[in-house]
């Protein structure tokens, strides 16, 4: 079955972007688009159609790149599923509906149906992450705030608001044509550690030493501290006694994968471009090198952790993915580099979707948010990136992440501890991701598995 959509933006790289994702990448459903001088974006096939409003697009000409195309804030409403008639809502996947562009009205008609609602554009804006390009303010590290974003600013921070649009979309399109079929999806967890520091005593700088050290006499008044962390920085520097250092937590975590059936998928820091910032561990580590060995063998994942300032130098990513590459080859570690994530989750939009694709990742894990869990791209499914700057898309796939375990358990984040509150906001965004048939894809460090509590916690996030 071959879908047509007629549209004036027939020729518009970023319109036919979001139609090849959509109907291509997402639901595999065949279409074709036709010019046409109508403002409205018209899909139809055997005598039925579906008529689309678009906000977006249609300021699109005018205000590329400019604020003025973000949404108005005082606009976006959250209404109930009144739009849509109770016999069709049995089809779909709908409770309430966001309105972000566009108006909350959809009629329906005996040959038609006309939907007010901005689907298309509203699905580019979010997934080009259009508002982080042009965003003039950011955090301490340079990073998009979580509060800047239209989506936690609207209390939508916490719902996939793209695949709600998704679900809106197949409604009205089983409506029209109900023998339509959609590629078929299954729920998927990816369990990602950063490996920031795989150690905590072993190969600490004395420098780092001194200022424990020094932390400990001045600061903490404890001679008996001072001694401790000497002695355990000693202690662990030993090669036999290096795997019992309380940062090694790896078998835990490879351990439990394999309980469950998932695999890890660890990213590696492969140069230190903001020195100390991006741990004291090499790659040329004997240590290192047995864990990479160790990751492989066992079936799990090694990626790269592109460190501090190597998010808007695409020649330091490159650098780093050949160096991680070339160590794993030398060392007869069999599977390629295929993707990671960014050391803070540092990222500018769309240079370093540029400076990965650059490098030969096949795909990115950093667009989620560190002080703020949920959905940064509206979507808990992986996506094709788009270059705002060059208007065209790349190979790269976005995998989004949803969550980090600071960005919920930290006092200076979301503040909800190691408990019950805690594990009720991973397991509501786990049951989002299911829902939807995408991937709840977790950021776990293995730095943050020392006490019982931590570890208990992991474990409930991995089984709820």
């Amino acid at each position: 079955m071959l879908i047509c959509i007629k549209t004036k933006y027939y020729n518009d790289n970023e319109f036919i972007y979001i139609i090849k994702l959509i109907f291509k990448f997402w639901l595999n459903i065949d279409y074709c688009i036709k010019e046409n001088r109508d403002e409205d974006i018209i899909i139809e096939m055997n005598g039925k159609s579906i008529i689309f409003e678009s906000e977006f697009f249609s300021k699109k000409t005018k205000y590329w790149m400019k604020k003025e195309l973000l949404p108005n804030r005082e606009n976006i409403r959250i209404i109930d599923n009144e739009l849509i008639p109770n016999k069709y809502l049995k089809i779909g996947n709908i409770n309430d509906i966001a309105i972000i562009y566009g108006k909350d009205q959809i009629n329906f008609k005996e040959k038609y149906i006309k939907c007010y609602i901005d689907i298309f554009g509203t699905i580019f804006f979010f997934l080009s992450r259009y508002e982080e390009a042009i965003c003039d303010k950011y955090d301490n590290h340079h990073r998009f705030s979580s509060k800047n974003s239209v989506l936690y600013n609207s209390q939508l921070i916490l719902r996939p608001v793209v695949n709600e649009y998704i679900e809106v979309l197949w409604l009205l399109m089983k409506i029209q044509w109900p023998n339509l079929e959609r590629k078929e999806r299954s729920f998927r967890m990816f369990l990602t550690h950063d490996v920031d520091f795989p150690f905590k005593y072993a190969r600490m700088p004395i420098s780092n030493l001194s200022k424990s050290i020094f932390g400990d006499l001045i600061k903490r008044y404890s001679l008996k501290l001072a001694i401790e962390d000497y002695k355990k920085w000693k202690f662990y520097n030993n090669e036999p006694n290096i795997e019992d250092d309380p940062f090694y937590t790896f078998s835990f975590i490879m351990n439990e994968s394999e309980k469950r059936s998932h695999k890890s998928y660890f990213y590696f820091i492969a140069d230190h471009s903001a020195v100390f910032i991006d741990g004291w561990y090499y790659l040329n580590d004997k240590a290192i090198i047995k864990l990479l060995r160790q990751i492989d063998f066992r079936g799990h994942e090694i990626g790269l952790h592109a460190s501090y300032n190597s998010y808007l130098k695409k020649d330091q990513i490159k650098k780093e993915a050949t160096l991680l590459q070339k160590v794993m080859i030398k060392n007869d570690i069999g599977q390629k580099l295929r993707g990671g994530r960014q050391h803070y989750l540092r990222w500018k939009t769309p240079e370093t979707f540029q400076n990965w694709e650059y490098a030969g990742m096949q795909y990115d894990s950093t667009l989620g948010y560190a002080d703020m869990a949920g959905f940064r791209c509206g979507t808990c499914w992986e996506f094709p990136a788009y270059d705002l700057i060059n208007r065209k898309q790349l190979n790269l796939i976005e995998r989004p992440l949803i969550a980090m375990e600071s960005s919920v358990t930290a006092l200076r984040y979301m503040n909800k501890g190691y408990g019950e509150e805690a594990f009720q906001v991973f397991k509501s965004l786990k049951d989002t991701c299911r829902k939807y048939n995408g991937d709840f894809v977790l950021l776990w460090h293995n730095s943050e598995l020392l006490t019982e509590e931590q570890k208990r916690l992991y474990l409930s996030v991995l089984d709820a």
